[in-house]
């Protein structure tokens, strides 16, 4: 079964799924800012045109494929369609991916895909640094061909690295929560609240995470400095998610990022 659990560990929270993304590349202190409801890198702010309308596009798409595919559905779709933009299937089609370019004479979009391909290979600042969750999952998951398959994987890298900062600050405050009353119902509830917010297909990739939650609630079993207490089973066999490959610990720029079997980014 898939099995969703919960811990603090190095300072992190994690509910875990059973894939993951890594965080690699680099960004050299480039600060981010929104424009027109998209948010982009300073440095990057004259692809926001191309940028706004290619995002429009996904998030259409997006919006139906939510709007169709049941809970369960959209878990499987996630699964497959991160193998192949950060599993084993991207490792093997690598030169393709670094080799491909939009089929656009767009300049703007051609410098994008360029980017992200730097940036997977540490040559370059993540194009989407900065973006918000939304954003990120829309060109992550999208299908269309708005994005190159390495600005997807791009997208997820940044996914990761935010889902990271985010863990560290909760866990912090769970732990001030606990040192002040004896436990961290105000922590599980942030924890409640930033999953109910995430993308629809993002959202399905944790099975049923709120009655996971609202158990830790109602008992309160929390062993700091581990937050190992044994979760419920929540979904069924034909749930699981297909596995994806797990990158050595260690490896450069790399930490495990949204929905790890670890601690994240």
């Amino acid at each position: 079964m898939n099995r969703c659990m919960m811990q603090i560990k190095n300072n992190e929270f994690t509910l875990n799924s059973a894939s993951e993304v890594r965080v690699s590349g680099h960004n050299t202190g480039d600060q981010s800012s929104p424009v027109n409801g998209v948010v982009v890198s300073e440095n990057s702010q004259e692809t926001l045109s191309s940028l706004a309308q290619r995002l429009s596009a996904a998030e259409q798409r997006a919006s139906a494929r939510d709007s169709q595919l049941s809970r369960k559905e959209l878990t499987a779709l996630a699964a497959s369609i991160r193998e192949k933009v950060y599993g084993a299937s991207y490792d093997f089609n690598k030169a393709k991916h670094d080799a491909e370019l939009p089929s656009s004479d767009d300049p703007e979009w051609l410098a994008s895909a360029r980017q992200a391909t730097d940036f997977i290979n540490g040559r370059s600042d993540n194009p989407f640094f900065g973006m918000s969750a939304q954003q990120l999952s829309v060109i992550a998951y999208d299908e269309g061909g708005s994005f190159t398959t390495n600005e997807r994987q791009a997208a997820m890298i940044e996914s990761g690295r935010q889902y990271s900062e985010w863990s560290k600050s909760v866990v912090g405050k769970m732990w001030d929560e606990y040192q002040q009353r004896g436990k961290s119902t105000e922590g599980l509830k942030e924890i409640l609240a930033y999953y109910k917010a995430l993308p629809a297909i993002e959202e399905s990739r944790y099975g049923n995470y709120e009655a996971e939650i609202m158990l830790q609630l109602d008992l309160q079993e929390i062993d700091w400095p581990e937050f190992n207490t044994s979760l419920l089973d929540m979904v069924a066999n034909e749930w699981k998610p297909a596995n994806e490959r797990e990158d050595a610990a260690g490896d450069e720029g790399s930490a495990k990022g949204l929905g790890n079997e670890a601690s994240p980014s």
